[in-house]
């Protein structure tokens, strides 16, 4: 449902987030959806095209793609959907159609659209995601969530904006600097594995044994190139996306801190709260009053 500005009422503002996207709805008439997949595994026909996408990964979708969710496993995505006009009061789907723009910001945020209506034999409308790319647009959609449902002030719609142009420019970096031309899917590299592993099966117990199993690695190397790459060694961040998993079950649910532990892949919940305290420098609950009274 399109939202009702407290602010500004009866002002209409054309937005809508789903922190548990169930593939019900998209696409959308009159809007263009942010698709991420955060965990597992799903098989789509998209616009009569077989697609197959692994957490961490994206969809672009408009009003004009047709897709169907065929199968999944141990699936989660959240989505964010839009009016082109949210973005800028200029664009409109049949203006986009026929590129009618003549200003340069008209044009700038016309080609950021291009993500969501650019179809050719390369380019299907999803991307897979670099690991550092994924946390960064995970943590933006979910300002982008929490303040499309608090709307903390007048300017919330003005925050939830920038957030939206940040991820759109990151994409189109993704994009742009594609290696092949006209290809944007790269060869998935051990750690990528390694990384979709974990985003599947966190919730389930994971050693590191496990994760060498996967990459085909001794310990050491897998530690060693797990840190180029993503920066921590990778129990390190298999307890890191645990921890970001419970910060948004924590801002966006009312589950019991059991209930959380034992979803991120927590036996006990005392050992949840320790980790999360040393990490996030409050407990849990401590965590949740805020965001909560923040809201």
């Amino acid at each position: 449902m399109p939202q009702i500005c407290r602010h500004r009422p009866p002002r209409i503002v054309d937005i809508e987030f789903e922190s548990n996207q169930k593939f019900e709805n998209p696409p959308m008439s009159n809007r263009v959806t942010l698709v991420l997949i955060t965990q597992g595994r799903a098989s789509f026909v998209l616009n009569k095209k077989a697609v197959t996408l692994t957490a961490p990964s994206i969809m672009l979708l408009s009003q004009y793609d047709e897709m169907k969710l065929e199968e999944y496993s141990r699936l989660a995505a959240k989505s964010f959907s839009f009016i082109p006009g949210f973005l800028n009061y200029n664009l409109t789907f049949e203006r986009l159609a026929n590129n009618d723009f003549i200003e340069l910001s008209d044009e700038h945020d016309r080609n950021l659209m291009n993500l969501f209506l650019k179809r050719d034999e390369y380019y299907d409308g999803t991307m897979d995601l670099p690991p550092q790319t994924y946390l960064r647009i995970s943590e933006w959609l979910a300002i982008m969530g929490t303040e499309t449902s608090a709307q903390s002030d007048g300017m919330w719609t003005c925050r939830i904006r920038r957030y939206l142009l940040q991820t759109l420019y990151l994409l189109e970096d993704i994009y742009a600097g594609r290696k092949l031309p006209g290809t944007i899917k790269r060869e998935k590299s051990q750690i990528d594995l390694v990384l979709e592993y974990v985003h599947t099966n966190y919730a389930s117990e994971i050693t590191l044994d496990a994760l060498c199993k996967v990459a085909h690695l001794n310990r050491t190397s897998l530690n060693r190139k797990f840190k180029a790459q993503v920066g921590r060694t990778a129990m390190d961040y298999v307890l890191s996306h645990r921890i970001k998993i419970a910060t948004e079950a924590l801002s966006h649910t009312k589950l019991s801190l059991s209930e959380i532990s034992e979803a991120i892949g927590f036996k006990h919940d005392t050992y949840f709260i320790r980790q999360f305290t040393a990490k996030m420098g409050v407990s849990p609950t401590e965590y949740r009053r805020n965001i909560w009274g923040e809201r």
